[in-house]
């Protein structure tokens, strides 16, 4: 009995391996009744491409650390966070080759399913100025949905959050302030106001990603408006059913199967995710292109 699960362990993980731009419904099926089994083995893929994630970076179409990293996240696997993070917490453009679109998609809900309880990796990973800023990002949304999940007490993280807006810890050359500024918005930023002000002033916010406008609404919905809305977000990507949070992605293209796109995607705009990776990179490109004229207006 152990030889066919291992064999048949095998076997998923090298049907993953490529994705031809099928989504593998039949082995992620297989995966799920092997639950217990195959953890194991999709903290090993994830432990591989560590060992050399600039050789997995470059392989357009290896794709069994992305069905690894959103089972483990759909099992809420504690032995597969630290993994995750360092994944994540790679420097440069690793992450966004290895990963794309999934950083800011998913990422935040599988830090938080994975975290058994504790924000410590995730509060590491946002503060980690090696990382990718987009994975940082991500990090810090985890903690908004460890607010609105009842793990975290709102005030704890208004109090991170508003430490990064300060000159030391962002300033105009980097996306992290105006990232914790959305995510104060997220939460209500009453109390931070004054502070939110501030830093539009002094040029830490770029008013393309949030607009001073914005919490001023924020304010006019009212605490539990806002705060329910959070949640809802949280529960739209919850990844309880790891089926509609994959199969409609753009890369998989199955002639058999056409995946309808989740309302919540439609609305928010993201439902042409999940790209090839040659056209991440190409996308990557474009975006420090980008950034660095930003910053030049900025100077």
């Amino acid at each position: 009995m152990q030889r066919a699960s291992d064999e048949r362990i095998r076997e998923i993980l090298k049907d993953f391996e490529v994705s031809s731009g099928v989504y593998r419904r039949e082995s992620v099926d297989a995966a799920l009744e092997l639950k217990d089994e195959i953890i194991p083995h999709l903290i090993g893929v994830l432990e591989t491409v560590l060992s050399n994630p600039a050789h997995y970076a470059a392989q357009d179409d290896f794709y069994t650390h992305t069905y690894a990293i959103m089972l483990l996240g759909h099992f809420k696997e504690p032995r597969a966070h630290r993994p995750i993070v360092n994944l994540v917490g790679l420097p440069g453009d690793l992450p966004d080759h290895l990963l794309g679109d999934l950083i800011t998609e998913d990422l935040p809900t599988i830090l938080l399913r994975t975290c058994d309880g504790s924000l410590e990796h995730i509060r590491a990973l946002a503060l980690n100025e090696n990382a990718n800023v987009y994975c940082r990002g991500s990090a810090l949304k985890a903690m908004a949905f460890a607010v609105a999940s009842g793990l975290a007490t709102r005030s704890r993280v208004l109090d991170f959050l508003g430490s990064l807006l300060t000159p030391s810890e962002g300033g105009p050359d980097s996306d992290l302030s105006s990232m914790a500024s959305a995510r104060i918005n997220d939460l209500y930023p009453e109390e931070l106001m004054d502070t939110i002000e501030k830093a539009f002033e002094d040029g830490l916010i770029s008013p393309f990603y949030i607009g001073l406008e914005d919490f001023r609404r924020t304010l006019e919905r009212g605490k539990e408006e806002t705060l329910e809305r959070l949640r809802k977000r949280m529960e739209q990507v919850s990844l309880d059913d790891i089926h509609a949070s994959m199969s409609w992605w753009a890369c998989f293209r199955d002639e058999h199967h056409i995946p309808s796109f989740p309302a919540h995607r439609i609305a928010s705009g993201t439902a042409k995710r999940k790209r090839s990776k040659a056209e991440r990179k190409r996308k990557a490109e474009r975006r420090r292109k980008a950034e660095r004229t930003s910053r030049r207006r900025n100077r």
